[in-house]
């Protein structure tokens, strides 16, 4: 499985069940467009309490070794992500927040 990586083109792939299955890629190189489908993603994901499928998403952008993804700060983007993800997946939240919160010490 590919993850996102610095100065590649490639894609996250996350799917998603809604009237049938679907597949929803984000290319790194889309910049806001990319982060807008990625906030939209995640907030159908919450939504659904698709625990998994946030999980695979954020652990994809935290373990990315570009700084940057989708013209935002990597670390920023997560940060903003789980403020999408919030009440509706609590233990999720909590789960990322504690790793957003030891990668940016790193930093």
């Amino acid at each position: 499985s590919s993850g996102i990586n610095a100065g590649r083109s490639q894609e996250a792939v996350v799917s998603t069940q809604s009237t049938g299955e679907q597949r929803v890629r984000v290319a790194e190189s889309a910049g806001e467009e990319g982060k807008t489908w990625v906030v939209s993603l995640v907030r159908y994901l919450a939504l659904n309490k698709d625990e998994t499928r946030l999980r695979e998403l954020l652990q994809r952008l935290l373990a990315s070794s570009s700084p940057r993804v989708h013209g935002s700060d990597r670390l920023e983007l997560v940060g903003e992500l789980l403020k999408v993800v919030g009440a509706s997946c609590q233990r999720v939240y909590s789960e990322f927040k504690q790793q957003l919160e030891w990668a940016a010490n790193r930093s």
